[in-house]
């Protein structure tokens, strides 16, 4: 696949001195499904709105299809297609008014089977004629994505798409993306939930206090994620693990009272059988067990120490 989207050096700076962007390089495939994740004031949203013209960088280039964003930015601008997280629209319009005068900004002429297509994809089709204002949040933000689509973009950026969203339209969302993927639509969202990039993404990129930390196929970086954390509860607390059980990558938490083992899950062998085997022949009795994931902040504090061990 050819690129579609190039960074290069792209930053942003404001003037109080608060760096929301760092010198960030970034290669999109035509066609791909791109997942951006970080935890919220990462840079996620300053990111897209500098590629959709929305804010200025402070340095770097935007090559959109072979256009640059800035000398260019007609041509750039109307290939793409945002889904913001804030709910705007002409509060006023009806729904397939809106969608239609949005395909005018970009200069497409009038299309009525293509927009009842996305109405009915969207199901919007029983409030065609309503005015938005009269819509609930839900309904709200199936315009916001219809009216991304309506001048049919070649990319379609998605910002936090499913943050606040109803089960439904998150099913007719990802229905959606899986139509436009078919198509060749080239498709971007930000999330802070791994599962959604897991879901629907071909490439994840992680990014961390403005910084992007890695780019990496979906299948890779799930390995990396694919961290577990196993608690061990004691019945009698620990003031120092024992040297027979450096072998495993333990830490005591919880003023003594509880082992943690840290282990790779998709890893043929987790040690966890040998392990409570070998507490008992040591003595250490422990009443339960808890296992769970590493948290998401818990990855990027391990990402970011990593890529220190490696400046340093």
């Amino acid at each position: 696949m050819d690129t579609i989207l190039s960074l290069a050096g792209v930053g942003k700076t404001y003037k109080s001195g608060h760096v929301a962007l760092r010198s960030v390089d970034l290669e999109i495939k035509r066609g791909e499904i791109f997942a951006l994740l970080g935890p919220n004031g990462a840079g996620k949203t300053t990111m897209i709105g500098i590629v959709c013209g929305l804010v200025s960088p402070s340095s770097g280039t935007i090559t959109i299809d072979g256009h640059d964003a800035v000398k260019d930015y007609r041509k750039a601008r109307a290939m793409l297609g945002l889904v913001p997280q804030e709910l705007s629209t002409d509060a006023f319009t009806k729904v397939r008014a809106t969608l239609e005068f949005t395909r005018g900004l970009f200069g497409r002429g009038p299309d009525r089977a293509y927009i009842d297509e996305l109405l009915k994809d969207l199901s919007l089709w029983d409030k065609r004629d309503t005015k938005i204002m009269e819509l609930s949040g839900g309904m709200k933000r199936r315009v916001l994505i219809a009216k991304a689509l309506a001048h049919r973009p070649e990319i379609l950026f998605l910002d936090e798409p499913t943050a606040g969203v109803d089960v439904e339209l998150r099913r007719d969302m990802w229905r959606l993306i899986a139509k436009l993927r078919e198509r060749g639509t080239t498709i971007i969202l930000t999330t802070h939930y791994i599962e959604e990039a897991e879901e629907m993404a071909d490439r994840v990129g992680v990014i961390s206090k403005g910084q992007l930390l890695l780019v990496e196929e979906k299948h890779a970086l799930m390995k990396k994620l694919g961290k577990r954390e196993m608690d061990i509860l004691l019945v009698d607390p620990l003031t120092a693990i024992p040297p027979e059980l450096a072998e495993w990558d333990l830490t005591l938490e919880d003023d003594g009272n509880r082992l943690r083992y840290v282990f790779d899950a998709q890893a043929e062998r987790t040690g966890i059988p040998s392990l409570l085997r070998r507490l008992p022949d040591l003595g250490i009795a422990f009443k339960d067990l808890e296992t769970h994931k590493s948290s998401l902040e818990d990855i990027f504090v391990d990402l970011v120490s990593e890529k220190k061990e490696q400046a340093a």
